[in-house]
C-alpha cells in the first residue's frame, strides 16, 4: 500500500491479492464477504479498478488480519490466538486463567479493605457480681448440671 500526499490511500492490487491468498480465500469467497461480484475482485486484483480502502480494511477484519477500531491497531487474529503488536499471543485458555487471576485479586482487595475498617479490639464492660453469677449458673446448666 502506498500513500500519496493529500490523496486517499492507494491499495496495490498485489497487496490485496496477497492478503486474500493468506486468508485462503477464492475470489468468489472474498466477493461474498465484501458483498461485491467476483468480477469486481478480478478488476481490483488486475489493476482495472482502484481498490477502496474500506473494502481492503473490511476484508482484513473479516479474515482476522486486523481488528476493528484504533485501540486494536497492530493486533490480529490467527487461528485460535490473538496476536499483540509486540508479538505476544493469547489463546482462550490463557485468557481464562488471566480472568481468574484478576477475579482473585479483586477478592483479595475487597478482603483487605474490609479488614482495614474493622476495629482492632472491642472492649467489653467488666461484669458486675450478679451478672457473673448468672453467667456461671448458665455454664453449669449447659454442662448438664452439678451432681
Amino acid at each position: 500500500m502506498s500513500r500519496r500526499k493529500g490523496v486517499r490511500p492507494w491499495i496495490e492490487p498485489q497487496d490485496f491479492q496477497d492478503m486474500r491468498h493468506r486468508a485462503d480465500l477464492t475470489r468468489k469467497q472474498a466477493a461474498d464477504l465484501l458483498d461485491v461480484t467476483g468480477r469486481t475482485i478480478q478488476n481490483w486484483e488486475t489493476g482495472g479498478a482502484r481498490i477502496p480502502w474500506l473494502a481492503f480494511r473490511m476484508l482484513r477484519i473479516l479474515t482476522g488480519y486486523a481488528m476493528p477500531g484504533k485501540a486494536w491497531d497492530g493486533w490480529s487474529i490467527h487461528g485460535d490466538r490473538i496476536i499483540a503488536p509486540n508479538g505476544h499471543w493469547f489463546d482462550a485458555a490463557y485468557l481464562e486463567q488471566f480472568e481468574r487471576v484478576y477475579a482473585m485479586a479483586r477478592l483479595w482487595r475487597a478482603d483487605y479493605l474490609r479488614r482495614q475498617h474493622r476495629p482492632a479490639a472491642r472492649v467489653l464492660p467488666f461484669p458486675t457480681s450478679c451478672e457473673s453469677e448468672n453467667v456461671s449458673h448458665a455454664k453449669v446448666s449447659q454442662a448438664g448440671g452439678v451432681r
